[in-house]
């Protein structure tokens, strides 16, 4: 097998590890080659035997070209197969050894996995004619193809074309046909020429035909099928039929799907719930954030904190010059700020005494009693978890049910989120999405990894909000909504504590998309103990679906 790797990141993404060893189980040899930087470190994770390390010209059918000839096509011929392959896919997702063992000794000469019916798409800007062909992500070739003269002359002639356009037209979609005029027959595990299209987009199964493919236990998902989908309702179904009818790892397509495409799709966010059971607990040292704008306050926080917490510090922001005196002794710092600092312009200006911790907490007064249950019961665990995620930069608690059927306009919001944004990534590295719901915690505190938040907080809120003091409220609340995203664009994603069957953030997005009839009294489900969930005020058909989930 030649497969082909690349990132744009120059990073290896956990799912290519998995396929790899897959793999392993099925083909003798590997030969890897990355079309993007691969460090020693991460050529030690993967399983393969010969490397080939080369700029990503001429895309996947060069680097497939130069693979073959760093073998040479004469040791080729020795195999009873060869493969192409890349690493667009997820997977395999279902036994694959059958489907190969099938294929291999079936009447095709060559074959893939899927294939596309004769059409015409716009490629360049032009319409072009594009003959029935496998798709390229995946096609086999039997030794009696290797061996004869076509095969090597195909490969050896490939040309390495900047366009990637070129490399559609003249290899992607003609290397089938050109065998075939070679006097050879393929075939693919799913056919999907005659398949219905009626209710698709286009006849490209691979990306738009995944409900039918997992039907026909197709075992290799493309990544373009979720970023093309993400916004479809069916997605979190098919999401969830993977996780239900396989053994295939979900989180490796969580993983990548977040930093490839967007963190918070609504398919993505249960995955990003934490489950407390099966979590064990922390003692390491946080740094915590606390503003207090009243003294009779401060014992109740500090008793939560001692309660719930192991090693903590704390720093109290305060205008409030006895906090100094009573407090100074009990707390790891008390900083005096200017009097009517909202809290999160109080934890900008002392964030820098936060950075020395590998996990931080930012608490908030309003809604303390709700960040109790969410962020300060289950603290130890959640430090526990994020300090060995490395990747996680943010824990926010989930919607409560008020938050999640209140309505917020975001909209006026968006262009101050969107200065704020472009003076953190002035050269657009990330692009910001503007939506009707923003994954934030709900409660207003959160806990966070510093280098995580760097790069927003380093921004001079404080000017910003001096240059027109009528707006600091809808800055500071932009300043919150960019929280999950700028810790996002930073390398790092979030988790949710407190979920429900629902996380309350797609509940709340169901809420704003439609107005279906809701359930305002709880609903008690007779579940067992390690299954129970409270239900309030979610939509009566999505109750029927998750209790038919449940009884399943």
């Amino acid at each position: 097998m030649l497969y082909v790797h690349f990132n744009k990141e120059d990073s290896l993404s956990t799912h290519v590890i998995f396929q790899l060893q897959a793999l392993r189980t099925i083909y003798s040899k590997i030969i890897l080659i990355s079309n993007s930087h691969l460090d020693q470190v991460s050529l030690d994770k993967l399983s393969y035997d010969n490397f080939l390390q080369r700029n990503n010209k001429g895309f996947d059918f060069a680097a497939w070209a130069d693979g073959m000839k760093m073998v040479g096509f004469d040791e080729l011929k020795e195999f009873d197969s060869v493969t192409i392959m890349n690493d667009t896919t997820f997977g395999p997702i279902f036994d694959f050894a059958p489907v190969v063992d099938r294929m291999d000794s079936s009447e095709s000469d060559f074959w893939g996995i899927t294939n596309n019916r004769a059409h015409s798409a716009d490629i360049g800007g032009q319409l072009r004619p594009l003959k029935e062909h496998i798709q390229s992500y995946f096609i086999a070739f039997q030794q009696r193809v290797v061996a004869h003269p076509s095969f090597q002359y195909f490969w050896e002639n490939v040309q390495s074309y900047d366009d990637v356009n070129q490399v559609i037209l003249n290899y992607e979609t003609a290397v089938t046909d050109y065998f075939i005029q070679e006097g050879f027959k393929y075939g693919v595990q799913f056919d999907t020429v005659s398949e219905d299209i009626s209710d698709m987009q286009n006849s490209d199964f691979s990306i738009f035909g995944i409900k039918k493919l997992l039907a026909y236990r197709v075992p290799f998902v493309k990544i373009k099928a979720f970023i093309h989908n993400a916004e479809k309702p069916e997605i979190s179904t098919i999401f969830d039929e993977i996780v239900s009818s396989s053994d295939y790892p979900s989180h490796l397509i969580v993983d990548h799907m977040t930093f490839v495409d967007y963190p918070d799709r609504d398919y993505l966010l249960p995955q990003k719930t934490l489950d407390f059971s099966s979590l064990k607990g922390s003692r390491t040292r946080v740094g915590i954030h606390l503003h207090i704008s009243c003294v009779d306050e401060i014992e109740s926080f500090l008793s939560s904190f001692n309660q719930y917490l192991g090693d903590y510090d704390l720093y109290l922001t305060t205008s409030l010059g006895e906090v100094v005196a009573t407090f100074g002794e009990k707390v790891k710092e008390v900083i005096l700020v200017d009097r009517g600092l909202n809290p999160i312009l109080a934890w900008q200006k002392i964030q820098d005494r936060l950075v020395g911790y590998q996990i931080a907490g930012h608490f908030e007064v309003a809604s303390f009693s709700d960040a109790i249950d969410s962020l300060l019961k289950p603290a130890k665990k959640i430090v526990a978890y994020a300090t060995t995620n490395k990747k996680v930069g943010l824990v926010v608690s989930d919607l409560t049910v008020s938050i999640r059927t209140e309505s917020i306009d975001e909209d006026s919001m968006w262009p101050y989120m969107a200065q704020l944004w472009n003076m953190i990534y002035p050269h657009n590295e990330k692009n910001l999405k503007k939506q009707d719901i923003y994954v934030k915690s709900a409660t207003a505190s959160f806990w966070y990894r510093p280098e995580a938040l760097e790069k927003i907080l380093s921004i001079n809120l404080s000017a910003l909000v001096a240059q027109d003091p009528s707006a600091a409220e809808a800055i500071t609340h932009s300043f919150s909504n960019l929280l999950t995203y700028v810790a996002w664009a930073n390398g790092f994603d979030f988790r949710i504590s407190q979920p429900h069957l629902l996380t309350g953030f797609e509940v709340k997005r169901k809420f704003e998309s439609q107005s279906p009839l809701t359930v305002e009294e709880p609903v008690i489900l007779p579940l067992k103990p390690s299954t129970a969930r409270r239900l309030i005020g979610y939509p009566i058909r999505w109750l029927k679906s998750i209790v038919k989930k449940i009884k399943s």
